[in-house]
């Protein structure tokens, strides 16, 4: 078993395992091209994009960023005609999803607190503690380029999510705040230092 840097060719596997693991959640909603073009953006610095493999196959994936300060702009700007042919698809066929989007990238930039994020990570299931091995070597990765010593943050649902809740807290995560996303999801922001070992 390991842990490593995604590459460009892994990028359809991780889409596969989003699918599977979060089929009700909003990202899944826009498809695959758009996961494609969204999990290929955090191939570039500041994003991180790391996958566990077992037995030479993808088992999961962890994604984020180093810096929240205008990342989902530079994700945007790494990847500008990826992600606005991917929008223009959306526009009709989804036009009240970039909307969200927007609401979405906007709201993240208005927060004052400066953090490392954990974005997405999922794993195919087990009992093997893949999350807790992903989120480890996710926090090892960001610890290597901290130079600014930023805390890492994360967000997870508030409600009917405590198996993610327990994970996380187990992990070493603290409430940081409650708080209420697009149209009134209830969420947690959880935080961590994180320093190089």
């Amino acid at each position: 078993m390991k842990v490593r840097r995604a590459s460009l060719q892994d990028v359809h596997v991780i889409v596969k395992i989003h699918e599977e693991r979060f089929p009700a959640f909003f990202l899944s909603t826009l498809g695959k091209d758009f996961l494609a073009v969204f999990y290929t953006g955090f191939l570039k610095n500041p994003g991180v994009l790391l996958v566990l493999e077992d037995s030479n196959e993808i088992k999961g994936f962890a994604a984020g960023s180093r810096d929240n300060r205008g990342f989902f702009r530079i994700l945007i700007k790494n990847s500008f005609f990826q992600f606005t042919w991917a929008g223009i698809k959306i526009l009709f066929s989804k036009p009240l999803a970039l909307k969200r989007m927007a609401f979405n990238v906007s709201k993240s930039e208005k927060n004052n607190l400066i953090y490392a994020e954990l974005l997405s990570i999922a794993t195919l299931a087990n009992k093997k503690g893949y999350g807790k091995i992903l989120l480890a070597e996710f926090e090892k990765e960001i610890a290597k380029e901290n130079i600014e010593n930023l805390p890492l943050s994360l967000t997870t649902d508030f409600d009917e999510n405590e198996k993610a809740i327990g994970f996380y807290k187990e992990s070493g995560y603290e409430v940081y705040q409650i708080f209420e996303s697009y149209q009134n999801r209830k969420m947690y922001r959880f935080i961590k230092n994180i320093v190089k070992k």
